[in-house]
């Protein structure tokens, strides 16, 4: 019996070093990031480089590479913790309301997740075009976020009609964002109109093919 917890004792032991490893570089993701933002914000985002944001960061080279290879992927990773903080806000701040409600309230948590760091995503915004394949790469992850806002507002993504609501969704979004760039106000009101009066043509498009069908 001892030898058992003396073994259960090791094992926990072994353990501890590899939960710190992975918390330790959770914290640098967070430091990447974050430089990433300083420096798109004031530098720019063209000719930003990972050395410099790793510099920035604290973080030498093969650490910041063992996190993000390229900037390209950091980016990524940006727009990936934008969905995750929108997933973990739902635990205090559920959705309410019918599918557009929904859908409304995850948009706008998105545009609120820019708004905290305006500076640089206006700068991003305007500087991404000059740098095609981390265009593309964050176009492609900007389909994988609406997708996953679609199915958190409990609305399928799968097949033909999903993928009609994924580019649909895309645009909405998208006219927010123009919409976003230009709103100097502190409540956002234009760009929460806009939104609103998108998702609107969009369920009135949809009643109107849906009363079609059923009439054929």
């Amino acid at each position: 019996m001892a030898k058992t917890n003396r073994t259960t004792r090791k094992t926990a032991t072994r353990k501890k070093p590899a939960v710190r490893k992975t918390a330790a570089a959770g914290d640098n993701a967070a430091r990447l990031r974050a430089a990433l933002l300083h420096l798109i914000a004031t530098q720019g985002w063209r000719d930003l480089s990972l050395a410099a944001i790793a510099e920035e960061a604290g973080l030498d080279m093969a650490a910041a590479h063992d996190i993000y290879p390229t900037k390209g992927a950091l980016l990524l990773g940006l727009a990936r913790e934008t969905d995750n903080d929108i997933l973990r806000s739902l635990k205090v701040d559920p959705l309410e309301g019918d599918a557009k409600d929904r859908l409304f309230d995850l948009l706008m948590r998105r545009i609120d997740h820019l708004q905290q760091s305006r500076d640089a995503y206006l700068t991003l915004l305007r500087e991404l075009p000059q740098t095609p394949f981390e265009a593309a790469c964050l176009s492609r992850q900007l389909r994988r976020s609406m997708g996953l806002m679609l199915e958190t507002a409990g609305i399928s993504a799968s097949g033909l009609k999903g993928l009609l609501r994924l580019q649909g969704l895309m645009a909405i979004y998208l006219a927010g964002l123009h919409a976003w760039r230009r709103d100097d106000s502190e409540d956002l009101a234009k760009t929460m109109a806009e939104i609103d009066k998108r998702l609107g043509q969009a369920v009135r498009i949809t009643e109107m093919f849906a009363a079609r069908t059923k009439a054929a």
